[in-house]
């Protein structure tokens, strides 16, 4: 190859507009699972909770 390759206005656009799409993609996703994981903490959190208070109360409650 001794020629260099140039790339025309609509190239450079396809890739950023491609690159914004995998960006934005990849950002929903992510908080997406950071809200699935708090909610499994919240989850956790009270299923202890109840027990511990089943535990404290002796089942008289």
């Amino acid at each position: 190859m001794t020629g260099q390759r140039t790339l025309s206005d609509a190239d450079v656009s396809a890739i950023v507009d491609g690159l914004e799409k995998r960006i934005t993609e990849k950002f929903y996703r992510d908080i997406g699972k950071g809200i699935w994981g708090l909610l499994w903490k919240a989850i956790l959190s009270a299923a202890l909770i109840i027990a511990a208070y089943g535990a404290m109360s002796n089942g008289k409650g």
